[in-house]
C-alpha cells in the first residue's frame, strides 16, 4: 500500500475571516451605487438636451413644415382645440370629416353658405335640389298650396269684405235696438204695472169675498171652518161667472166697434166710385 503523506492545513482565525467579508461587502455595494448615479447623470442629461430653449434649437435641421406646426402650438396660448380656433378665426372646423354628419347635404350647405366658395371646399352644385327632390317639393305644394297666390288674394279680400259687411250690419242693428230700448223699457215697466195691479186685485176679491161669507153667517168664523170653506167656494164660483160675464160683454161690444168700423169703410168706400161716375 502507498502510504499518504498529509498536508498540514493553516487555519485563518474568525476575527480576520469577519473583515474580509466586510471589505467585499462593501466593495461591492459601492461598485453598484456608482453605476446607479452613472445612469441618473446619463438620464439628466439627455432630458436637459431635449429641453433646450426654441432659440437653440438648430433651424436647419428640422423642415418647414415642422418649424410651422412647432411655431403654431407656441403661438396658440388659448389652448382650444383645433376645430374651435379655425371656428374663432372663421375657418373652416376640420380639413376632413370626422363623422357621417360631415358627409349630409345640410352640412355641407352650411358650410358653404358661411365659409363661401374658397373656404368651404364645396361643389356649389350641391346646393341645387335635384330633379327628384324638385319633383316632391312641387307635389308638395301642389298639395298643400292648391290655390294660386291671386286666388288666395281674391279670398282673403272676399273674406275681409264679408266680416265688414257683419260688423256693419251688427252695428245698425244695435243702433236700431238702442232707438226701441225706451219703447221696451216702458212696455216692461208697463207689464210689471199690470201684474201687480192684478194681484192686487185678486187679493181685494179674495178679501171682499172672505168679507161676504163673514156677514153671510152674521158672525165671526174661523176661515177654516168647512162651512167657510164651502161658502168661500160658492162666492168665488159665483165671481168667476161675473168675471167671466163681463169679458164676454166686453168681447161682443169690442166686435161691434170693429163690425161698425168695418161697415163704415165699406160705405165710404161705395161712396167714392159713385161719386167717381157723377
Amino acid at each position: 500500500m502507498f502510504s499518504i503523506k498529509m498536508l498540514p492545513i493553516r487555519t485563518v482565525p474568525t476575527g480576520a475571516a469577519s473583515q474580509c467579508f466586510t471589505l467585499i461587502r462593501s466593495l461591492t455595494l459601492g461598485s453598484a451605487r456608482a453605476s446607479k448615479k452613472a445612469e441618473q447623470l446619463e438620464s439628466e442629461t439627455s432630458a436637459a438636451e431635449e429641453d433646450v430653449p426654441v432659440t437653440f434649437v438648430d433651424d436647419d435641421a428640422e423642415t418647414m413644415e415642422a418649424r410651422e406646426a412647432r411655431l403654431g402650438a407656441i403661438r396658440n396660448k388659448s389652448r382650444l382645440l383645433p376645430q374651435h380656433r379655425h371656428m374663432l378665426h372663421d375657418t373652416l372646423p376640420y380639413e376632413q370629416s370626422q363623422s357621417w354628419i360631415h358627409e349630409t347635404v345640410k352640412y355641407k350647405r352650411m358650410m358653404l353658405g358661411r365659409y363661401g366658395l374658397e373656404g368651404s371646399r364645396v361643389d356649389p352644385r350641391i346646393c341645387f335640389p335635384t330633379k327628384k327632390e324638385a319633383y316632391e317639393k312641387a307635389e308638395y305644394e301642389r298639395v298643400a298650396f292648391p290655390f294660386s297666390l291671386k286666388q288666395m288674394m281674391d279670398s282673403n279680400a272676399a273674406a275681409r269684405k264679408a266680416k265688414k259687411a257683419a260688423v256693419e250690419a251688427r252695428e245698425v242693428e244695435i243702433a236700431r235696438k238702442l232707438e226701441k230700448l225706451d219703447q221696451w223699457t216702458a212696455d216692461l215697466n208697463a207689464r210689471m204695472a199690470k201684474k201687480e195691479a192684478e194681484a192686487r186685485a185678486a187679493k181685494e176679491r179674495k178679501d171682499r169675498l172672505v168679507e161676504e161669507v163673514r156677514r153671510h153667517f152674521g158672525f165671526k168664523v174661523d176661515p177654516r171652518d168647512e162651512r167657510f170653506q164651502e161658502m168661500l167656494a160658492q162666492k168665488e164660483r159665483e165671481d168667476r161667472k161675473k168675471v167671466k160675464e163681463a169679458k164676454r160683454k166686453e168681447k161682443e161690444e169690442k166686435m161691434m166697434e170693429k163690425l161698425q168700423k168695418k161697415t163704415a169703410e165699406l160705405e165710404a168706400d161705395v161712396e167714392v166710385p159713385n161719386e167717381q161716375r157723377k
